[in-house]
């Protein structure tokens, strides 16, 4: 068994790394260059208001969180927990976007360095520094520039990669170090963040168990650990289900994590299409590791191949394939690579073309682009605050943080701009999509504000003919604003005066 892992243990590495490996194998000096890469490549995006609707919804519902607000009943969605609670722990330093931002950019600075540990076990300094690189570069293509759930959940799934693979001498030997229960809470919380990270947590789970149980430890010995180890990792999610239960939500709870996930739908038109770009964002990363792997080591090779094909599971399960689904492959990919990486100029080479095409597709040095998206939120704020007189406002398929922005209370739970306005997620809540859009509608809102086109399709025409019909009845236009994103530009219109218009007929 010794001899099978050899791969996984630190040894010497190849020595055509051109680095020099006195001050860059220390751990606090990787960190610490990590992490101003990560600060120069993400800088561009800092303090941007409507980086993604994504990411601008999960702020919303951390910052409605602080005044009061039960993720899956006042404000729905399918995502755990841990990722709503993650934005809800930031908004106590501010509820300004900068704050996500920045606690975000940490946070793949930390996954990044993870990656450096994992791979410095089997590459050269050089090799696993790149590695790390790799990893900083390809967020953006995949639109990982901001606060996208495995943004946060592949630091957990990382750490804990590198905890199991730290203990695997311990394991082999029959010993079980207090650093695997540490990596099978990380991993548990990750899932607690996305669901889907359930695949990579039971593949660290399982490779673990295995190496302890071929060093001759006794079949109920090893399953007691097992059992243990589970225990720990399904603990912070059975914490918040017992949480959800005590406080008598248990049936929006469950609804939001099981019973919504196979009620939708999956279009597979446009979900096939968006695997196709997918795979080619994938494509130049992934040829790296092809030619990574093969100068692995056999056992190297086969947890990296294992760990890959367990994250393309749980890309799997969730077939959408929106890009930023991608990310949690990422980092198996660049493990994989790095080897090749660590290839002298050859490796250099390969991550210098990374950056050029990672800086073709998503430019990190769009530094007016922050500042045009928060001139177009102002706007929209002010019209909203202008026009929005006694009533409510309602948003459909609009930027959900102009509830927040605007300080007008949430219409409905059902907040993220799909929800409401696309085919695909009719009926999937716990509520009726066509009742509660007639029930918002009731409540006479004063301001409806929605995406003119609509932003995805296929569209749900039952709610958008009713929204429209009664913008066109009850208000006037006041403006459209070009509201970006950071890789589009989407038309906002603002329909104000609804309920003065409306009292004077």
């Amino acid at each position: 068994m010794i001899e099978r892992l050899g791969g996984l243990y630190p040894s010497p590495p190849d020595q055509d790394c051109s680095l020099p490996t006195t001050v860059f194998q220390r751990s606090a000096v990787q960190f610490a260059l990590l992490l101003v890469l990560a600060v120069v490549l993400r800088f561009d995006t800092f303090g941007d208001p409507n980086l993604h609707g994504d990411e601008m919804f999960y702020q919303t519902v951390g910052v409605a969180m602080h005044h009061g607000a039960t993720p899956y009943v006042d404000v729905w969605d399918r995502k755990p927990f841990g990722l709503f609670l993650i934005y809800y722990l930031i908004a106590f330093i501010s509820s300004a976007p900068l704050a996500y931002q920045l606690v975000a950019t940490l946070f793949v600075a930390a996954t990044a360095w993870a990656i450096a540990r994992i791979t410095a076990r089997w590459t050269s300094v050089q090799g696993s520094l790149l590695a790390a690189v790799a990893y900083l570069l390809w967020l953006a293509p995949l639109q990982g520039y901001g606060g996208q759930s495995p943004v946060f959940y592949n630091l957990f799934i990382a750490m804990a990669a590198l905890l199991v693979l730290t203990a695997l001498p311990a394991l082999q030997k029959g010993a079980v170090p207090k650093s695997t229960y540490a990596a099978m809470a990380l991993a548990g919380f990750g899932i607690t963040v996305k669901t889907s990270a359930l695949f990579e947590a039971c593949f660290l789970g399982i490779y673990a168990l295995i190496a302890l149980r071929q060093s001759g430890l006794s079949l109920t010995r090893t399953a007691r650990t097992g059992v243990t180890w589970a225990a720990v990792g399904a603990a912070p999610a059975l914490i918040i289900a017992l949480t959800y239960s005590v406080l008598g939500h248990w049936e929006e709870y469950w609804h939001a994590m099981f019973t919504s996930n196979l009620a939708k739908e999956t279009h597979w038109p446009t979900s096939l299409m968006r695997l196709k770009f997918l795979a080619m964002a994938l494509a130049p990363v992934g040829l790296f590791a092809l030619i990574g792997l093969v100068r692995l080591k056999p056992e190297a090779r086969r947890f990296t191949l294992l760990w890959l094909g367990a994250a393309i599971a749980g890309l799997a399960s969730v077939p959408n394939f929106y890009l930023h689904y991608a990310l949690p492959i990422l980092v198996p990919l660049c493990v994989g690579a790095s080897t090749f990486f660590g290839k002298g100029i050859a490796g250099s080479g390969a991550a210098a073309v990374l950056a050029i095409l990672s800086f073709s597709i998503s430019s990190p040095f769009q530094y007016g682009r922050a500042r045009e998206s928060r001139a177009a939120m102002t706007q929209l704020e002010h019209a909203i605050d202008r026009h929005v007189g006694s009533g409510p406002l309602l948003l459909y398929d609009a930027p959900p943080q102009l509830y927040m922005r605007t300080g007008q209370p949430l219409i409905t739970p059902l907040v993220f701009p799909t929800h409401l306005a696309h085919m695909i997620e009719k009926d999937v809540s716990h509520l009726s999509t066509l009742d509660e859009t007639n029930r918002v509608l009731k409540l006479k809102p004063s301001v409806v504000v929605m995406a003119h086109p609509l932003r995805n399709g296929p569209v749900n025409e039952e709610t958008h003919q009713l929204v429209l019909g009664y913008v066109g009845q009850n208000c006037r236009l006041i403006e459209v604003v070009p509201t970006l994103e950071r890789q589009r530009t989407d038309m906002i219109a603002v329909w104000g005066d609804c309920v003065r218009s409306n009292a004077g007929r």
